[in-house]
C-alpha cells in the first residue's frame, strides 16, 4: 500500500529499521510507483510513527 496520497488520514507504522538505510524507497509496491526519501521524511510525509516491527 502505498504510504503517502490517500484519501483520508491512514495510521502509518514506519519501521525503525528503515533508519539505517538512506535513502529510503517507499511505494505503492510496483517499481514505476516508488520514491525516494528518507526516514525522517518519510515519517514527516506519513505522519507515522516510528516502531521496532521485527526482532
Amino acid at each position: 500500500m502505498a504510504p503517502v496520497g490517500r484519501p483520508a488520514p491512514l495510521r502509518a507504522l514506519v519501521d525503525t529499521a528503515s533508519a539505517d538505510h538512506d535513502p529510503v524507497w517507499a511505494g505503492g509496491g510496483v517499481p514505476h510507483a516508488m520514491f525516494r526519501t528518507t526516514f525522517a521524511e518519510l515519517l514527516t510525509l506519513t505522519g507515522g510513527r516510528a516502531v521496532a516491527v521485527g526482532a
